[in-house]
């Protein structure tokens, strides 16, 4: 194993199941589990650990104990891979596959909770005059989410006999990093799906100097401070949004320098300075321009651009990533239908399936995500 990954492993008080984020397979023991890992590490340097590695790979089930090494390998990384998402999106844990909601103080009178008597229009509590019962309120699910989609994704990779023959090392160190990729494309993917059901694009305006922004124009310096603003006066609950902290900006790839650019040259004016013309940012108009961070996501292309808050700038969440709770993280399982040798021996998972010679490693992950309301979500494709 890499020294980064017995670095990242001191973390856990359990290595063998990293604090329960791992079932071991039936068999599987952490003897037996620590005698793989070993032994992988051995084989990078010995050919004679490699040749034992060859031997016992055909031989004997340490197939299982090294899909628990790969998970081993794996999951202790995900942090790190996922770090990208975290910016965009948080991240809530759900007991099933049913469509979330937010819980709230709800007014009894009012079963939207937008006034009555527990609440006012404004979210505080009531007056309660002298000698009067308390008004009622409920706590209840006031908000249902706008998308919502949890689901069960993976995939089957086969690896065949002569390939664990020919280059048996090469096949199993390769396993960990392409499943990392795969589960941290696949959580993007539906964190972008969940963002693609907003359905609100910007609106033609004109910022306060006079500076016309049509309607869905290409991603500017201009066109963000109308993109802002838009957000920012729409109603939730009969309430503007109000100043957002910080935006997260999508863009198409290759596009992100020539917004900065853009960004730079915002309301550049001549100004005179010792009888000299030069050029000066305007300092009013730089006031205008929200604090954005800027992304490039391959899923947009062209002009087409997505504004929203980052996490944590809301009172209430936009975004979230969704994990199934008791099943946060993947799972790695090998495939054992080998068979068994005259008179009762088990052929070994390595030396392949019974039908066509292959053994199978299975990446299970549950992933999700939910946009609790598109309109805080500026959705642009230019014509």
């Amino acid at each position: 194993m890499a020294t980064d990954i017995k670095t990242l492993l001191e973390q856990y008080e359990d290595q063998f199941t990293l604090d329960n984020q791992i079932k071991p397979q039936p068999g599987v023991t952490e003897e037996k589990a620590q005698a793989a890992m070993e032994l992988l590490d051995a084989a990078s340097t010995s050919r004679v650990a490699e040749a034992q590695l060859a031997e016992l790979l055909t031989s004997t089930d340490v197939g299982h104990s090294i899909a628990h090494v790969l998970s081993v390998n794996m999951i202790p990384q995900l942090p790190d891979a996922l770090e990208e998402i975290g910016e965009i999106a948080g991240q809530r844990t759900v007991k099933d596959f049913r469509p979330v909601v937010l819980r709230g103080l709800i007014s009894g009178d009012d079963p939207e909770g937008e006034d009555g008597g527990g609440l006012d229009e404004h979210g505080a509590a009531a007056v309660v005059p002298e000698g009067t019962p308390y008004p009622h309120v409920t706590i209840t699910s006031d908000e249902e989410s706008y998308y919502s989609r949890l689901r069960k994704r993976g995939f089957r990779a086969d690896v065949t006999f002569e390939a664990v023959i020919n280059d048996d090392l090469g096949e199993i160190q390769e396993l960990p990093d392409q499943f990392l990729t795969t589960v941290k494309k696949t959580h993007i993917a539906e964190v972008f799906e969940a963002l693609e059901s907003a359905s609100l694009g910007l609106t033609a305006t004109s910022l306060i100097d006079g500076t016309p922004v049509a309607a869905n124009a290409p991603v500017s310096a201009h066109a963000l401070i109308a993109g802002a603003a838009e957000i920012e006066a729409r109603l939730v609950n009969k309430n503007p949004i109000g100043e957002i902290s910080r935006y997260i900006v999508l863009v198409a790839p290759g596009k992100k320098r020539f917004l900065e650019y853009d960004i730079n040259q915002l309301g550049r004016i001549i100004a005179v300075q010792n009888g000299a013309l030069t050029l000066a940012p305007d300092a009013d108009l730089k006031a205008l321009f929200p604090n954005v961070t800027i992304k490039e996501h391959p899923r947009l292309s062209g002009n087409q651009w997505r504004m929203f808050p980052a996490p944590g700038t809301t009172a209430r969440p936009v975004l979230d990533r969704l994990n199934l709770k008791g099943y946060t993280t993947p799972e790695i399982r090998v495939r054992s239908d080998q068979g068994y040798l005259p008179g009762g021996g088990k052929v070994g998972v390595w030396e392949g399936g019974f039908d066509g010679d292959t053994s199978s490693f299975r990446l299970r992950l549950f992933t999700g995500a939910v946009l609790w309301d598109d309109k805080y979500v500026l959705k642009v494709n230019p014509a």
